[in-house]
């Protein structure tokens, strides 16, 4: 009974070590998971700057997130009516509002934004809409489409630059359907956006960029 005990003491210490030594080589797991994260991400932010040398922006966090019947949000920094971008070059929305602390942007399933849009396959133009009841599926609307556009699913929109909020071609998202409006007289879009909003960190703000004339 003596020589029992003794061993499973010594099993109980060895467990006891082991479940440590796990938890340690868990959390350099983790630490490489995060490092790896960080390093594609300065791969990606590198690329764009390489590829959009117009540009001047800089990095904001995500400090909260709103989401209503009414309105998309994010909290960020910097300047109102400042496009808001991931490091992909994704569009993520617009400053809407500033604070002596934070900004509020208004992402781009919102109701309030709207922006020039254009299918890259056909080179269709149209105008990007946040639509109340799009909004609560994560999606948005792509209106005003020219007579005869032939889109389909999967064509990828990207911004027009047409306005001089939104710089030309970033990433919007990829068409979902296309459909006639109540009357029947035009064609709508719906597009599912690109960036995934609720899994935001960290996101980058241009404040100055080559405006499409």
């Amino acid at each position: 009974v003596y020589g029992y005990v003794f061993h499973y003491g010594e099993l109980e210490d060895e467990l006891s070590s082991l479940r440590r030594r796990v938890a340690e080589l868990e959390e350099q797991a983790r630490q490489g998971e995060e490092a790896l994260k960080e390093n594609e991400q300065l791969r990606r932010l590198l690329e764009l700057r390489e590829q959009r040398k117009d540009f001047d922006f800089e990095s904001a966090k995500i400090t909260a997130r709103s989401t209503s019947n009414w309105e998309s949000t994010l909290t960020a920094g910097v300047e109102a009516g400042d496009c808001v971008i991931t490091e992909s070059g994704v569009l993520v929305g617009v400053v809407s509002e500033t604070s002596l602390i934070s900004s509020t942007v208004a992402t781009l399933i919102d109701t309030s934004i709207e922006v020039g849009g254009v299918v890259t396959r056909t080179y269709s133009a149209g105008i990007l809409e946040g639509d109340f009841d799009l909004m609560n599926q994560g999606l948005l609307r792509l209106g005003y489409l020219p007579e005869g556009a032939g889109l389909v699913a999967g064509d990828e929109v990207l911004t027009s630059g047409l306005g001089g909020i939104y710089p030309a071609g970033l990433v919007v998202g990829r068409v979902q359907g296309v459909f006639n409006d109540a009357s029947g007289m035009s064609r709508y879009a719906i597009v599912e956006p690109s960036v995934e909003l609720d899994g935001l960190i960290e996101v980058f703000i241009i404040k100055d960029f080559d405006v499409v004339e």
